[in-house]
Parts: structure tokens; C-alpha cells; sequence
């Protein structure tokens, strides 16, 4: 019984492991920060958080800084929820076109680099193949990713005849 006992008291004194949180990058507006990415980023860190919309609105200020927290300083009696600072955010930051252009223009001229893995270059022009046209074809990523493999990975793809 003492045993028994013992073991039960055992039992309710093992502590509980915590999952460690996660913190989302830092948005501080730079020329390469698409605010529309960084908000999706910043909505799954908040869910694997368990963050709701008012610890969403009331820890978005430590994840801004530069010309994005003088905007948020300069507005934050305006954000009252944190579905409002997210739309005023992406009205401030988020001009989609300037993002898709950039986009674009890097699909068209991003080549596989000497010693770069291939995982690592058909992970980056998948991504963005995304940003430029969300919707494009299976082909058309094809075509983008076959023009900029080395020469020795493109013939071991057509010998394959890769669709997808």
C-alpha cells in the first residue's frame, strides 16, 4: 500500500512539459519584406501559440520595428482589434504588385548556382513561381525550373521527361 501510495504521489508531481513558443521575424518594412507573407507567417506562429486576436493585436508591437513600428507607434489608438491592424497594415505595406513584379523578375533570371543543391533551387523558384502567379500550371513551373538547372541535371531531366 505504501508503495501504491509513493507511486500516486509520484505521479501528480511530475511536472508538465511545456511546448516552447515561437516568435515570428521581425517586420521592419524593407524593400525585399512582403507584408502579406510576413502576416501569414505571423498567423501561424500565433496559432502554434494559441495566441487569439487580442495577444495577436497586444504582442504584434514586439515584432515591428524600424519605419513598420514607427507606423504602428504613430496609429496604435487606432487598432482596436487585430483583424483592423492587419488590414491597415496590408493597406500601409502591402502593394501586392510591387511584390509580384520583384517576383517575376527574379523567376526569369533565377538560374541554379555552382555547388547550390538542387532541393534548394526548386524549393526557392517553387516559391517563386507562388508569389508571381499563385494559380500558375504544374507546366509552367516546369519550364521555370528546367531553364536554370546546370546543364548535367537538365539532361538527366529530359531523359525523364518530368511533367510535374
Amino acid at each position: 500500500m505504501t508503495g501504491e501510495k509513493q507511486n500516486a504521489q509520484t505521479i501528480l508531481m511530475t511536472p508538465t512539459v511545456l511546448a516552447e513558443s515561437k516568435k515570428p521575424t521581425i517586420f521592419r518594412r524593407e524593400p525585399e519584406q512582403d507584408p502579406i507573407k510576413w502576416l501569414k507567417e505571423y498567423q501561424k506562429v500565433s496559432s502554434y501559440n494559441r495566441w487569439d486576436n487580442t495577444m495577436q493585436l497586444a504582442n504584434a508591437y514586439f515584432f515591428l520595428d524600424g519605419t513598420a513600428r514607427k507606423w504602428y507607434e504613430n496609429n496604435d489608438d487606432s487598432f482596436t482589434s487585430w483583424t483592423l491592424l492587419e488590414n491597415e497594415l496590408k493597406a500601409a505595406f502591402g502593394d501586392t504588385q510591387t511584390y509580384v513584379r520583384r517576383a517575376r523578375d527574379r523567376l526569369k533570371s533565377r538560374a541554379q548556382q555552382p555547388g547550390e543543391c538542387i532541393q534548394s533551387y526548386i524549393q526557392d523558384v517553387l516559391e517563386l513561381c507562388k508569389q508571381a502567379e499563385p494559380n500558375m500550371s504544374e507546366e509552367d513551373k516546369v519550364s521555370h525550373l528546367m531553364k536554370g538547372v546546370t546543364e548535367d541535371l537538365f539532361q538527366a531531366l529530359l531523359a525523364r521527361d518530368v511533367q510535374t
